[in-house]
């Protein structure tokens, strides 16, 4: 099953990079890997991609960016495990998680950077080091959708633990999760940090009410509760509170970030944070 899941993925995720972007080397983040020199007046014979329109207007003539040698990036993309992605009302926030891994690295490796993949609970689940192989993909993303993820936890200290171990060059650091639970990763300030978020709606806004048997997907322990509407405003207000302090962690640590909702296209969004 999961097998057909990953093709029907790759297919997914090559339409989106090559039928959304134009030029001859497509990726969400593409031109990232130039490194900016000066700027100078434009030459007759200079690339018009590489007018700097803001600059041209501000000067009425036009000038252009000057770059130092293209270099290759160092990327790496950080699936967190725990019970909570087992769930989904339009698709399991798993096979999301799995297909925006997929983007991810396609996207990176047709650009010839250098990508790492990190599966990761309160330990390192799956590790692919660093490579430039189309191949590796495919291992991966059959990592990621094979997983069994109950009773897992996400444990973000250990992560950040393990990447300042394990990661030594400076690296775009793209870490998609629910983030539940406590966050904290100013500790890898030496990267650029972009943070992934991937929810469904009924969990942030369930509809369930009268006397329930709940399972709690980490822990794997079930529990009778009683739902009300003044309980679940209760859970709803404590869900934001925990959401507006993990945003303005991202914030105040110039960390980007995205939600993406499991009945939401993630191209479209991944692109949107890349052009903010």
């Amino acid at each position: 099953m999961f097998l057909d899941k990953k093709e029907e993925i790759l297919i997914k995720t090559r339409r989106n990079i090559f039928g959304q972007n134009v030029g001859g080397n497509p990726s969400l983040f593409s031109g990232n890997g130039l490194d900016f020199k000066e700027l100078r007046e434009y030459d007759i014979n200079d690339d018009v991609r590489k007018i700097n329109w803001k600059v041209t207007a501000k000067a009425q003539r036009p000038f252009v960016n000057l770059f130092n040698e293209e270099r290759e990036l160092n990327i790496m993309v950080v699936f967190m495990v725990s019970g909570s992605i087992y769930f989904g009302t339009k698709r399991f926030k798993q096979e999301l998680m799995a297909e925006i891994l997929a983007l991810i690295s396609y996207s990176s490796l047709k650009s010839d950077d250098r990508l790492s993949t990190l599966l990761f609970s309160d330990k390192e689940k799956f590790f692919m080091p660093s490579t430039k192989k189309m191949g590796s993909l495919h291992v991966t993303l059959e990592e990621a959708l094979k997983l069994n993820p109950l009773g897992e936890v996400s444990d973000f200290n250990t992560l950040v633990d393990f990447i300042n171990q394990r990661v030594k060059k400076r690296s775009l650091l793209f870490i998609i999760s629910d983030f539940y639970g406590d966050v904290d990763l100013s500790l890898l300030n030496k990267h650029e940090v972009f943070a992934v978020m991937v929810r469904d709606r009924f969990e942030e806004s369930p509809k369930l009410f009268g006397q329930m048997q709940l399972l709690d997907a980490n822990t794997l322990k079930s529990s009778d509760m009683s739902l009300s509407k003044g309980v679940l405003k209760g859970y709803k207000k404590e869900l934001k509170a925990h959401d507006d302090a993990l945003l303005e962690h991202f914030s105040q640590h110039r960390i980007a970030t995205t939600k993406i909702y499991t009945d939401e296209d993630p191209f479209m969004k991944l692109s949107q944070m890349f052009r903010h």
